[in-house]
């Protein structure tokens, strides 16, 4: 049997002033944020210390982010409690609900207007590959990591519609980039024939890149999954969990805040239930994997 190839693009944790987005405050205590490597990590630290100021003014906790180098490790850092939340994509949200009891709190409402993000498939443009995915046999793919919903469940879930129930030795090879902008770039230079991530970043790489834009072909996109929820572990006091949804929700209602949510990308935050992520739980059972269990990378 094949082994499945794991390749970080950039795979590195990144601890920025003592181990977060933002140094601590000596006089307050910090609540730390574990974030999932969805795109060039170097962004995403720049794009989530937006928060950073406008939240430590309003609570008595110093919020920080950190930058993990993979979904297993952040997923490490919350259940030792060494953070006491994170930022997840919608597996991992609804992954630790069922398996841990953590609780999602809130998630953006981005400038588009949306909340949730769906999953897009693509090929190298000038690739003979098609919609029938009887074409993709012995192709190699670019996927994210074992615990996306855009860059893993779905993919395998449109497979096993088709009856292809082992993908491990349908595909010649299967590639886990660690981000979602990876499999875009990968595709595009010709390093994999094809690649699964989410519609947001696969349009957002595009945007910066527009190069790209005619070397890759969009063949699917499917799932509706809430995007960026912020989850906090159950041992986290109602006081403060309550104090964090109000001066996230409350963003919108001032200058200041929408200065903020402006930069950071999005209109507001909303509320981030748990029935939000019935779709998820859908593809997960329909790709044959239980919501409740990880799957395991064999050593």
């Amino acid at each position: 049997m094949k082994r499945w190839t794991r390749t970080l693009i950039i795979g590195l944790s990144v601890f920025l002033s003592a181990g977060a987005v933002h140094a601590a405050e000596p006089d307050k205590e910090v609540f730390l944020f574990a974030l999932v490597p969805e795109r060039n990590i170097f962004e995403q630290e720049k794009k989530y210390k937006i928060l950073c100021e406008y939240l430590c003014d309003r609570l008595s906790v110093k919020v920080d982010f950190a930058v993990l180098s993979s979904y297993e490790e952040v997923m490490e850092q919350m259940t030792e409690g060494k953070a006491q939340g994170g930022v997840m994509g919608s597996y991992l949200a609804a992954h630790t609900m069922a398996r841990h009891g953590m609780i999602p709190l809130i998630r953006p409402e981005w400038n588009s207007g949306r909340s949730y993000y769906s999953s897009k498939i693509f090929k190298a443009a000038d690739s003979e590959i098609t919609r029938d995915v009887r074409s993709w046999d012995g192709k190699t793919i670019a996927l994210v990591n074992r615990h996306t919903s855009a860059g893993f469940f779905y993919p395998l879930a449109l497979l096993r519609e088709n009856g292809i129930t082992d993908p491990d030795n349908f595909f010649s090879k299967m590639i886990f980039t660690g981000s979602h902008d990876a499999p875009v770039w990968m595709v595009a230079r010709g390093l994999a024939d094809l690649g699964a991530a989410k519609d947001s970043i696969f349009e957002e790489t595009l945007r910066k890149k527009p190069e790209l834009r005619d070397r890759v072909q969009v063949l699917y996109t499917g799932g509706n999954f809430p995007d960026a929820t912020f989850m906090v572990t159950s041992k986290v006091l109602p006081a403060i969990r309550d104090a964090l949804v109000n001066a996230f929700l409350g963003m919108d209602s001032t200058a200041e805040g929408r200065n903020v949510l402006s930069r950071f990308g999005a209109q507001r935050f909303i509320l981030s239930p748990a029935g939000d992520y019935a779709d998820v739980e859908r593809v997960v059972k329909e790709s044959g994997f239980d919501i409740r269990e990880m799957w395991v990378e064999e050593q």
